[in-house]
């Protein structure tokens, strides 16, 4: 679905008397013409297009917008990436203002704060931890990021599962985006006391979301036999109490500010001769104060099937490790917790994996009728998913019937 408007300004023609598109709301327009004011346009087109994900998002209305045109040394263009809130107040699982204020955050002054402690350390470039460019127009209601679409960036085929290059360079984006956390704690204890340690799960874990997830866990386990629902059943009233704990990071005392959602749709890759070189995580909505190795797990689990965990699961969770460390040393930072530590955090986690994907991996895989979240109540909305999550929801299960976990 796309959905075009264009128009051509004047730049000093005075902005609050032209629209850029129907669907903008007068603060938006404005936030746009700074932009343009601040590229130091003279004359400019603006082309706007809206981008349907396919599923891949939620909570907002997605654009394109080209910014085509002359500034005082020649030709120009910029290409933005905008993601604008919807509105649902009756949206029960997390608030919405909430999670876009959270992102705001983290583009307008987490992004800076980490830039100057790399700065500091002298991280060479292509050891940095990475994030897409974003304007101080991005506020609690619009993320505005440059488009890196137009430089080769996308993102996987969201039903696809990724490849081990992808899987390497992602969590090592992960452990760094970890590291700067436990570098932050250090180097300003205060500033991490009163803005990190504060940041607190959006979920509201109530009857609602109990409702919720008893819904989800029985579709993903439809197409099972009898005796594996009945475990699933008996699971799922464990989780009432459990699911939370791990979700607030209740469960471990390894913390750090964590992604929250990271997931293969939620980091873009560029290719060179078919081989993932380069990867930036996106779309810190969901950050939260808990454990990292929960935001591990849950990556792992979210793209890959059985054969992939079989051959690199291990692998991986020594990758997240090895690079966590080597980059706190650039700091002379200690993450505060041994390997023996870390690898026991992780064995004594992993029932959260089959937990957290009886209730979202059905969301991973919608195909058909993407719920319209401004609109549609959960309980009643009825998930079309793709077939592969039969598939890949059954060997998640099995593989936990085999470890003595289900």
């Amino acid at each position: 679905m796309e959905n075009k408007q264009s128009s051509k300004y004047n730049a000093n023609y005075q902005r609050d008397k032209v629209s850029i598109s129907e669907e903008f709301t007068q603060d938006l327009q404005n936030s746009i013409y700074e932009i343009v004011k601040k590229e130091d346009y003279i004359t400019y087109d603006i082309d706007s297009r809206k981008i349907s994900t396919g599923g891949n998002n939620f909570l907002g209305e997605l654009y394109e917008i080209n910014i085509t045109g002359k500034s005082s040394v020649g030709p120009k263009h910029t290409s933005l990436f905008l993601k604008h809130i919807i509105y649902n107040d009756d949206f029960k699982v997390y608030s919405i203002p909430e999670v876009y204020n959270k992102e705001a955050f983290v583009y307008n002054t987490l992004s800076k704060i980490y830039d100057e402690l790399q700065d500091k350390a002298g991280i060479p470039s292509e050891e940095r931890f990475r994030m897409v460019k974003s304007y101080k127009e991005t506020n609690d209601k619009a993320i505005i990021l440059d488009n890196l679409n137009i430089k080769g960036f996308k993102t996987m085929p969201r039903f696809d599962v990724m490849s081990i290059e992808f899987a390497e360079l992602s969590i090592k984006q992960l452990a760094k985006f970890h590291s700067l956390s436990f570098v932050l704690q250090s180097k300003n204890p205060e500033y991490f006391e009163s803005k990190i340690k504060t940041v607190k799960q959006s979920f509201v874990y109530d009857d609602y979301w109990n409702e919720l997830a008893k819904k989800m866990c029985d579709m993903s386990s439809s197409r099972m036999d009898e005796a594996t629902k009945k475990k699933i059943d008996k699971l799922y009233l464990i989780s009432l109490d459990k699911y939370p704990k791990y979700m607030n990071g209740l469960n471990s005392s390894i913390k750090c500010l964590v992604h929250g959602d990271y997931k293969m749709n939620n980091v873009l890759l560029k290719e060179s001769d078919g081989r993932v070189t380069e990867v930036i995580p996106i779309d810190f909505q969901q950050i939260y104060y808990g454990c990292p190795i929960i935001d591990l797990i849950y990556f792992l689990y979210a793209a890959s099937d059985r054969n992939f965990r079989k051959q690199h699961l291990y692998y991986l969770r020594d990758i997240y490790f090895e690079s966590l460390t080597s980059f706190l040393d650039y700091f002379d930072v200690d993450p505060g917790f041994s390997r023996e530590a870390f690898e026991k955090c992780f064995e004594d986690s992993l029932d959260y994996a089959l937990m957290y994907t009886l209730y979202m991996l059905p969301w991973f895989f919608i195909a058909e009728n993407v719920p319209d979240l401004a609109k549609d109540e959960l309980l009643d909305t009825s998930l079309q998913v793709d077939e592969r999550f039969y598939g890949r929801m059954q060997e998640i299960v099995d593989e936990f019937i085999e470890l003595g976990i289900l």
